[in-house]
């Protein structure tokens, strides 16, 4: 009879088998080498090891910012989130946009915006503004006419929150009210507290679903109406806001690259097309686009490739990123999260940049402050653009027209609106958000206590 082992060795297996792997990837995680310093499907850098210093060691940040290098440099971090990717698709649960998935019905969309006292703040010293709706401003031409329905889409493929048609991803779009009434309110309050000292402007920009994707096939999907909900947004906005929409402006060019295949992104053209629907509303003529020195950048796979799990037909057809430097000289200098400032260029070289952080041409990417000063004009106006990443590519078109630029992200700036005005006073104000933020709870709740604070 073959002898069984012991106890004794069954435990030294468990142990073993438990142990080893451990010990190996424990191993693994302190060769400095292996470590990673940028992160290709998040597109950022990723946290750098902290420099020594004795006020940092006192206050305990020293060994925090080592615990954040530690977790955010795991040696095949990409490698490691792609199969995780992998697997949330192969569960129908991937989906790092906004996570909104197919299927999901968003409300019904208002015809008439609710504009009541609760939706403005109550201005210093008690008394409620009374700001009443005023009609969106567009470029309304007198016939926009739209290409004939395309052709059947060879695939279609549902990957969570987004969907593949042929060689292209688009994201869901479910429109939230009780967040874009949030949105709503927060854009008014900027108008009540800043109009008497700024020009306050706003758009909310569609995405690629509502403007390029097969309208056969956006027609069968569980997605609200883009246009319709810009409409309402747009429309409940105050008088003390001047809102200007871009949507049929954009649409109109829909044959042209106005948004990228692989990436949630628009492109430049579209950021053009709407910065020229801006220079209507400020009643200022805009540069012509062959007034612009182009600089493209091939190779570009963005949110969509790496949300897909890498997909075989976005990674055959890699996007073209375009930039439109303005003929002018200027200087931009971005500031961290802890004050420091650095000089960086409007318009990043990406030539040999990762395949997914070419985006971060359009000044450098998404930073708390960016100052931009058009060093070839000895005075003119200033102005504010309060933005997430749609922004970055809309901002380079405005530095011809302004010597100084400020750009926050309010995702990132940890100071207010007013703090930040009391000591940099600007001429305009412009808020700039796509219309997928304005059904993200989080993201609208961030902008509106910035706008409070």
């Amino acid at each position: 009879m073959k002898k069984l082992p012991s106890a004794k060795t069954h435990r030294i297996i468990k142990l073993a088998t438990t142990f080893v792997p451990v010990t190996l990837i424990t191993a693994i995680c302190f060769i400095i080498p292996l470590r990673p310093t940028v992160s290709e499907s998040e597109k950022r850098e990723l946290a750098k090891f902290p420099e020594f210093s004795f006020s940092a060691l006192a206050s305990g940040d020293y060994f925090s910012d080592i615990s954040t290098w530690f977790s955010d440099t795991v040696p095949f971090r990409d490698s490691l989130m792609a199969f995780n990717s992998k697997i949330q698709n192969f569960l129908g649960t991937s989906g790092t946009l906004v996570g909104f998935n197919e299927g999901v019905q968003g409300d019904d969309i208002p015809d008439v915006p609710e504009v009541n006292d609760d939706v403005i703040e109550t201005l210093p010293g008690g008394e409620a503004a009374t700001e009443k709706p005023v009609e969106v401003e567009t470029l309304a031409p007198e016939d926009i006419t739209y290409p004939a329905d395309q052709g059947e889409a060879q695939r279609v493929e549902q990957m969570g929150s987004i969907v593949i048609c042929d060689n292209a991803g688009f994201e869901y779009y479910n429109f939230v009210q009780s967040t874009a009434d949030n949105y709503i309110k927060a854009i008014n309050t900027a108008g009540v507290k800043f109009a008497s000292t700024a020009n306050v402007y706003a758009t909310v920009i569609p995405t690629s679903t509502d403007i390029t994707l097969n309208e056969k096939v956006r027609a069968k999907l569980s997605v609200s109406d883009q246009k319709k909900a810009i409409e309402y947004m747009l429309g409940g906005i105050s008088s003390s806001v001047r809102a200007f929409n871009c949507y049929d402006n954009i649409k109109s060019h829909r044959n042209e690259y106005v948004y990228f295949r692989t990436d949630h992104h628009w492109t430049a053209l579209a950021a053009y097309y709407a910065y020229e629907i801006f220079c209507q509303s400020k009643g200022i003529s805009p540069l012509p686009l062959s007034a612009y020195e182009v600089w493209s950048f091939d190779g570009f796979l963005g949110t969509f490739y790496n949300d897909s799990g890498k997909d075989p037909a976005l990674g055959a057809t890699p996007d073209r990123v375009d930039t439109y430097k303005p003929p002018c000289q200027y200087s931009m200098t971005i500031t961290d999260k802890n004050g420091s400032t650095t000089s960086m260029p409007l318009l990043y070289d990406e030539s040999s940049a990762p395949a997914s952080l070419k985006y971060g041409t359009f000044i450098c990417g998404d930073n708390p402050l960016s100052t931009i000063t058009n060093e070839t004009l000895t005075t003119g106006e200033t102005c504010l653009v309060i933005k997430e990443s749609f922004g970055n590519a809309f901002v380079p078109f405005l530095v011809y027209h302004y010597k100084t630029i400020y750009v926050i992200d309010y995702r990132h700036y940890t100071g207010s609106l007013s703090s930040f005005l009391a000591s940099h006073p600007v001429n305009d104000i412009i808020f700039i958000n796509n219309v997928s933020m304005t059904r993200n709870s989080s993201l609208v709740s961030d902008l509106a206590s910035f706008i409070a604070g």
